[in-house]
């Protein structure tokens, strides 16, 4: 299940431009971090990547294109510690405070990240 946000948020962020050098910014920081970095070992992260720009444009309000598997589905199996859940979370709240999204945009993505937590960690 995806939760939207408003497509003023899209918007308001710089679209897709600015989605995909959140996401890109996201995976090298989290690619970097040992800590996460195992949960990518046997993924094919550009086509990861792919999914997240059209999951979190989608997310916020932006293009209707994302077509992978659900949260559940995606993360099912893979162990994802709530701490984990957290950090990336963190990192992806950094990079786009990094970029210059507002507050507003980061509550809201906040408030996604707390109401998918049970579909990722386990």
């Amino acid at each position: 299940m995806l939760y939207l946000l408003g497509v003023d948020l899209y918007t308001r962020i710089g679209e897709g431009p600015a989605v995909t050098a959140a996401v890109d910014a996201l995976y090298r920081v989290i690619l970097g971090d040992s800590r996460l970095s195992g949960y990518f070992a046997a993924t094919d992260v550009p086509r990861l990547k792919e999914h997240m720009v059209a999951l979190l444009s989608q997310v916020l309000g932006g293009p209707q294109d994302y077509s992978g598997r659900d949260l559940r589905g995606a993360h099912l199996g893979l162990g994802i510690t709530p701490a984990d859940y957290d950090l990336v979370g963190a990192y992806l709240l950094g990079v786009l405070a990094g970029l210059g999204v507002d507050d507003e945009v980061l509550t809201a993505v906040r408030g996604v990240l707390s109401s998918v937590a049970d579909d990722v960690v386990g």
